[in-house]
């Protein structure tokens, strides 16, 4: 056991080695990370924003029947000093995943002054995402395709509901909202129904929840599914990293690109980009030689390494290693994951229904049903595997 913080070093390799969804605690703070903090504080970012008028996605702080998709919500533009002073009532307001060079871009030292290199990452705020929410303000579950995650809690808290990967199996997952890098789960963690509550729990493997408070900075391994909320007016600012392994991921998400931009165009997207036939199958094959180059040179490591064994970390040895800075993070029993699910679904008193199936016709309605069944199968993680395989083998 020891009491000296962790070297950036090792936490750049503890991210990378990390399979597992880690807490780090003292690595970012007011005192060794005075002007991170500063920078972020709710005052001092009113004040940057100088009347800035915002987009604030809304939704409803009561009972739906479906997860709250980005596609179907209203965004109100205001400024965020109006947005502190609002009264939310059965509102919630998310100033999400915005990246921040493109809120800041004449503010460089702001910039600067977000960094990751307590992690060892040479990345700032050009690299990083502000999410300002209020309290209910929530992101759907999902998995985000490649790369892994850091989100440090700046104020407020808020809550994490963490799966691991291979439970997609059972999440109901789809590409529908299709986003780009982001498959979702179809199931409503805000407000859950019995009868989703009662399929959730057949999950063999129970979720992580964790609830980040100011100072925290969570690591979110790639492909773990996590359903965020703001327990209160939040602000957070996370950076998404690079692995190794993502190159078929890419290759992968370029094929779901190819499949929604030919057939899928009519169907909900927040990916307003255009793209053509020649620039997806360029991008496949840009994929496709990166994928080649990173085979090539994992074999010459392989190669000259053979004989070398190289510790990996885990959330167990970090924990144990660093007790005041890394904390493992413990699975609910299946109990303690009924009452979280229990507490979700009876918080409202008020319900809303939605369907924005009620204006089509009847030929409309069976075209649309047809056209997303289809985009659904092309799509599923299952077919997308066997067609980079193939790719990749040159079958």
């Amino acid at each position: 056991m020891e009491n000296n913080k962790p070297s950036p070093e090792t936490l750049k390799k503890a991210i990378v080695d990390s399979n597992e969804p880690v807490l780090f605690k003292n690595i970012i703070n007011e005192t060794t990370n005075k002007c991170f903090f500063e920078c972020l504080d709710i005052n001092n970012l009113v004040k940057l924003m100088n009347g800035t008028i915002l987009p604030f996605r809304v939704g409803d702080n009561l009972r739906t029947n479906g997860p709250q998709w980005e596609t179907d919500s209203d965004t109100v533009m205001m400024t965020l000093e109006d947005f502190l002073k609002i009264e939310l009532n059965d509102k919630w307001y998310y100033f999400d995943y915005k990246y921040m060079f493109e809120w800041f871009d004449d503010k460089q030292e702001l910039l600067d002054n977000i960094n990751w290199n307590s992690f060892g990452y040479d990345k700032t705020g050009k690299d990083s995402t502000l999410w300002i929410g209020s309290k209910g303000a929530h992101t759907i579950c999902h998995q985000d395709s490649y790369g892994c995650n850091l989100v440090c809690q700046i104020h407020g808290r808020k809550e994490w509901l963490l799966f691991p990967p291979e439970t997609g199996k059972f999440l109901k997952r789809t590409r529908l909202p299709y986003e780009e890098s982001t498959v979702y789960s179809q199931f409503n963690f805000f407000s859950p129904s019995e009868e989703e509550e009662e399929i959730i729990l057949t999950i063999d493997t129970n979720p992580i929840v964790i609830v980040l408070e100011p100072g925290d900075v969570l690591l979110v391994p790639r492909a773990w599914w996590h359903f965020v909320e703001s327990l209160e007016l939040s602000v957070s600012v996370n950076v998404w990293l690079p692995l190794v392994d993502d190159s078929k991921a890419r290759l992968k998400e370029s094929l779901v690109k190819l499949f929604m931009t030919r057939i899928g165009d009519d169907l909900p997207s927040t990916d307003k980009s255009q793209c053509s036939l020649e620039e997806s199958i360029d991008l496949i094959g840009n994929c496709l030689k990166e994928c080649s180059h990173v085979l090539s040179e994992e074999y010459n490591n392989s190669s000259c390494n053979e004989n070398m064994e190289s510790a990996r970390w885990t959330a167990d040895n970090l924990s144990i290693k660093y007790p005041n800075y890394i904390k493992k993070l413990n699975y609910l029993s299946k109990e303690q994951f009924k009452k979280f699910l229990i507490a979700k679904r009876i918080r409202f008193a008020k319900s809303i229904y939605k369907n924005n199936d009620n204006n089509l016709s009847s030929d409309d309605l069976l075209h649309k049903n047809v056209l997303e069944a289809v985009v659904k199968s092309i799509c599923h993680s299952d077919v997308i595997d066997k067609i980079a395989d193939l790719l990749l083998t040159n079958e």
